[in-house]
């Protein structure tokens, strides 16, 4: 993010900034239009320091809530600002605001209208209008808008017997900028092990950067969320939590955890998985080791829990010229015992993890397996079936209407209905890396969307239904395709405001970047297709003239090979 936009807004330009470090090659930042990647690239800018500041003496109503939502709005990096704006809040406003109940992320800065004083008044009232493009509820769940909302915002304020103006009453929440919004609060992964306790399932929230080891803690000691309860699992003892309310880091790096005593209802080989999950939440860099204890006595704790991080294991494969490809750097290789596909009308490609199932849509209305045999297996056949995703069980992946098909490594096809698509008809499937959630696109009679849910699985790692899901890319239209671009993000082929088709990037909760909304990434133009490798950052896109383009910087996409029909990762 440029530090450019992050000081545009006319609220902080009111604070004094402290800039550590060097920033060069700032250029002119667009104020309209989509969010996209930028092309300029920037030494890495330490982080923003703000020094707070009280009301000026005499300030008017409308400059004392100005300064009230800049320093608020910095609070969640600093007690220091909170403090700041609690001075000009009346004592009983303050006590009753309840700040972290929502946040607004906004286009933009309030727009206040002060009311006209009459002499002598010793209240009044601050009116406006504010820009909503995303919320954060107060557990951390980040939704971003379909359209930005403008919302009305008023502030009441009463004289002082010292005739200075203070705010009496004011709506709950945070009002932040998106240009601010990751510098207050902080991208937090929250990690839960799949059934089988051999990876990770990530789970963004986003807190306050002050409390964010503590906040995340809490979270996950309360377990998985609604949308993963059933496709995730917590070796945490029901009912425990922090014994101190703070997760704090000591001088040597030690994250140091303190639980409630249930902790010790936990085995060894719980505890050792506990602590593996707490690092792999609350760790950042390197160097730094979470300690447990049962109030103030360590506990301990085996290092023998070893699970992965959701990421794609495999090479990208490709059609071209009736043939398969192995995609390697920027280049098309031989594929080493290549299955035929003579006979076939190729129109969709799907891989498994190891090239293990190879799969292809066969016209329309057949997925196939292919085979070093030559004859290829029937998985399902159908009308209009969409392209095949294979996910880690070696299961392919479809959908026909609105019923998500599963043609199963055993042998049979299993039939998901799902409630929330009963109005609707699919129209991408993609399982992620993990095989605990799934991205679907879907249309109907409210446009077409992009949900995630948690694959419910069976003993034998059947699918057997769907989670309630989570929106994602909210904010962009038409899409046609999602896929996982990294573990909490879907590279989203979409339309731009002017109608041209895109590539997008948008976050399973949100992303880094300017107020965590999706945005374009540049550099390619009529892409039909995408596919990426989670965990490497490597992408690939097909254009209208079945050209294939790999990614190289954010708007840099030399070209791999022409004549390209097909291309896909494995997932």
């Amino acid at each position: 993010m440029s530090l450019d936009r992050r000081l545009a807004t006319p609220a902080l330009t009111t604070l004094l900034v402290v800039l550590i470090g060097l920033v060069t090659g700032c250029a002119r930042i667009p104020t309209d239009g989509a969010v996209r990647d930028g092309t300029t690239e920037l030494e890495q800018a330490s982080e923003i320091g703000f020094i707070p500041a009280g009301p000026t003496p005499g300030a008017s109503p409308d400059a004392i809530v100005q300064g009230f939502l800049t320093n608020a709005q910095a609070g969640p990096t600093s007690a220091a600002s909170f403090a700041a704006a609690q001075e000009y809040l009346t004592p009983a406003a303050w006590r009753a605001w309840d700040r972290y109940v929502r946040v607004l992320v906004l286009d933009g800065d309030p727009q206040l209208v002060p009311e006209d004083l009459e002499e002598g008044a010793t209240s009044t009232t601050v009116t406006g209008s504010a820009v909503v493009v995303a919320t954060v509820d107060e557990r951390g769940v980040y939704t971003e808008e379909t359209d930005p909302s403008t919302v009305p915002v008023t502030f009441a304020l009463t004289k002082r017997a010292d005739g200075e103006w203070r705010i009496s009453q004011l709506e709950n929440g945070l009002m932040i900028t998106t240009g601010f919004f990751s510098q207050a609060f902080h991208l937090t992964r929250l990690y839960f092990p799949t059934p089988d306790l051999a990876w990770w399932v990530p789970d963004v929230r986003w807190f306050p950067r002050q409390t964010w080891r503590t906040d995340a803690t809490s979270e996950i000691l309360a377990g998985p969320p609604e949308w993963l309860a059933d496709s995730t699992t917590t070796v945490i003892p029901e009912g425990t939590s922090l014994a101190i309310d703070a997760v704090t880091v000591t001088d040597d790096g030690t994250i140091d955890v303190s639980l409630t005593s249930t902790i010790t209802q936990a085995t060894a080989d719980q505890r050792a998985l506990a602590v593996a999950q707490l690092e792999a939440t609350l760790v950042e860099g390197e160097g730094r080791d979470v300690e447990l204890s049962d109030g103030t006595s360590p506990l301990p704790v085996p290092d023998n829990a070893v699970i992965s991080t959701p990421q794609t294991r495999g090479d990208a494969l490709a059609v071209s010229d009736g043939a398969l490809y192995r995609v390697v750097g920027q280049s098309l290789v031989d594929l080493e015992d290549a299955p035929s596909l003579d006979g076939l009308d190729p129109t969709a490609l799907a891989t498994g993890p190891g090239d293990r199932p190879i799969v292809v849509r066969d016209g329309s209305d057949r997925i196939l397996r292919l085979s070093g045999t030559g004859v290829p297996d029937v998985v399902m056949t159908g009308r209009d079936l969409v392209p095949p995703s294979v996910d880690r069980f070696e299961s392919v992946w479809s959908a026909r209407g609105n019923t998500l098909l599963v043609g199963l490594a055993s042998g049979g096809v299993q039939t998901l209905d799902v409630d929330w698509l009963d109005t609707r008809t699919v129209r991408s499937v993609r399982v992620s890396p993990e095989g605990a959630r799934v991205a679907i696109v879907s249309s109907g009679p409210s446009g077409r969307l992009v949900h995630v849910a948690g694959i419910q699985r069976d003993a034998d790692s059947v699918p057997t239904g769907l989670s309630t899901p989570v929106q994602v890319g909210a904010s962009v239209d038409q899409v046609d395709v999602a896929v996982w671009q990294e573990d909490t993000v879907l590279a989203l082929i979409g339309a731009e405001q002017d109608g041209d088709r895109a590539v997008f990037v948008a976050g399973v909760g949100g992303q880094a970047g300017t107020g965590g909304l999706a945005r374009v990434l540049t550099g390619v133009t009529e892409p039909t297709w995408v596919t990426a490798s989670v965990g490497s950052g490597a992408m690939l896109v097909l254009d209208g003239d079945d050209t294939l383009h790999a990614r190289q910087t954010s708007s840099l996409w030399p070209p791999v090979a022409e004549g390209v029909d097909l291309v896909a990762y494995p997932g």
